[in-house]
């Protein structure tokens, strides 16, 4: 039975009903336009028995799949949270944002997060959970140009845009700085080291959009070009600034909540990498106010 019936693109869809079609349980849809998706109803049940404090990973995807990714990064998550002390609840079940739920939850993680995978409503309810003091971490596919539909994620939580990535070849192991070394996020982490990823660029430095620089990229030590397809030209760094004009990782205190984005983790194997997984473990306990509780990381731009 069709029950809901909608699209994340912001164009109408028309379900056209007749009265014994319906006395029948069927419907006969006429879609105007191609991307149409069923929504999420009822939420995901929450055992009761959940440890707490407890993180929510999301991973539903409306455009790319990170499959890889995703399951690295939840088998992370399970690991990381089991160390520090929190429950641990996976799904791509967007009902789970509404107020009920999300009560159950300190941090939220967007796991590869791509296209408009909330509904208004469940947009609503995480912008008000989060304001009035939530924590968020999103892992790179949630900084992709697919989210521009919702201004307050793509201008508040993440401001740069996602422009493309290199393709020749798209993996390729670069330098990257820490910028922020007395943050608590960055904390125990060194002052440089040498990552594999699909390095993922913007059109501006994350400190042009007023976020907390945490993490950039030597573009010296890669080659940032994609002749495949899209922008060939990722070049970011065009005044020889160094790792300081193209950011990789970012945080905003947005009224009483905390965020933080890091674009590195496409591949499973990036999640076992020890200073990604030292970066995320700090996202988490900053953003939850277990470190830094007087929010003095809200005002320290590094750089």
């Amino acid at each position: 039975m069709l029950q809901y019936l909608g699209h994340r693109m912001g164009m109408k869809t028309f379900l056209i009903c007749s009265v014994l079609a319906l006395s029948l349980g069927a419907c006969a849809v006429t879609v105007i336009d191609r991307d149409i998706v069923a929504f999420d109803t009822p939420p995901p049940k929450i055992s009761e028995y959940m440890a707490e404090p407890s993180i929510l990973v999301f991973s539903e995807t409306q455009q790319w799949r990170h499959e890889e990714g995703i399951a690295g990064a939840d088998l992370y998550m399970i690991e990381t949270g089991r160390e520090l002390g929190y429950g641990v609840f996976t799904t791509e079940n967007s009902a789970v944002f509404n107020a009920q739920s999300l009560s159950r939850f300190n941090v939220v993680v967007f796991n590869n997060v791509t296209g408009d995978a909330l509904t208004p409503d469940e947009e609503a309810a995480f912008k008000n959970w989060l304001e009035a003091g939530g924590a968020w971490v999103g892992l790179h596919g949630a900084g992709d140009s697919s989210h521009t539909d919702w201004p307050w994620y793509s201008q508040t939580l993440l401001g740069s845009t996602f422009t493309n990535h290199p393709a020749d070849p798209q993996f390729q192991d670069a330098r990257l700085e820490n910028l922020n070394p007395q943050h608590p996020v960055m904390d125990g982490l060194p002052s440089e080291w040498v990552h594999n990823e699909e390095w993922y660029s913007f059109d501006a430095p994350a400190q042009n959009f007023g976020q907390i620089v945490l993490l950039g990229v030597d573009e010296s030590t890669y080659s940032p070009v994609n002749r495949s397809y899209g922008n060939s030209n990722l070049i970011m760094d065009k005044d020889g600034k160094g790792p300081i004009a193209h950011p990789v990782a970012w945080a905003r205190c947005v009224r009483a909540g905390r965020a933080v984005y890091s674009a590195l983790g496409h591949q499973d194997t990036a999640y076992d990498m020890p200073y990604v997984r030292k970066l995320i473990a700090n996202a988490i306990l900053w953003t939850d106010k277990k470190t830094d509780p007087d929010g003095q990381g809200c005002f320290n731009a590094g750089g």
